[in-house]
């Protein structure tokens, strides 16, 4: 059986009306190839991150880059739980965080919506470029600030995997749990907007 097709087949969204090609081709794996990033591709989805819009342009975010096979990387293990541990299959885990503060040292009430723009930018240059990322929110966050000693107003909020998707060797040796999610058709919702003409 040819694994990566069939997770293929069954995770890409199904669309209605033509769309950019990197959105059309998304989805999460949990997989990852054993093959390294090149810094210069890694760059330019740093760049994309880079010009997302913000409010007021705080650009309230910021990224840590964990390579595989670093004492980094076997640190941040244990600031994942066991249930995610197929993210170690990654060549490289980021740690994407905010700042909550506007430049002026009051809250920023959108830093974490501007965070999420700044990631689904990376996520689409990273597609362009043939990469697949998936994102972990059940990690240990507090944990992950302090063991890396990060400046207090970066706050950990996601984890994004990133690699080329795995092989059909490497999802045949991973857990069946995981071929088996992999494996199952996932739908999105087909009614997402309304028009309002009077209130």
């Amino acid at each position: 059986m040819d694994f990566v097709k069939e997770i293929k087949n069954q995770r890409k969204p199904k669309t209605f009306f033509p769309i950019l090609k990197p959105i059309k081709e998304r989805f999460s794996p949990r997989i990852f190839s054993q093959s390294e990033i090149p810094d210069g591709e890694l760059r330019i989805m740093f760049e994309a991150a880079r010009l997302a819009p913000s409010g007021r342009n705080n650009q309230p975010w910021f990224y840590y880059l964990i390579r595989r096979g670093t004492k980094a990387y076997e640190t941040l293990k244990d600031c994942i739980p066991e249930r995610n541990h197929w993210s170690l299959t990654a060549p490289v885990i980021i740690i994407a965080c905010y700042d909550p503060f506007e430049k002026d040292k009051t809250p920023n009430k959108w830093a974490q919506y501007d965070l999420g723009a700044s990631v689904i930018s990376f996520i689409l240059q990273a597609k362009e470029l043939g990469y697949y990322c998936r994102q972990i929110g059940s990690y240990h966050c507090e944990k992950t600030q302090e063991v890396f000693n990060l400046p207090k107003n970066h706050i950990p909020f996601i984890l994004i995997t990133l690699g080329k998707i795995g092989t059909n060797t490497e999802y045949f040796t991973a857990n069946k749990t995981i071929l088996e999610k992999e494996l199952t058709p996932w739908f999105r919702k087909e009614e997402i907007f309304k028009e309002i003409k009077k209130a």
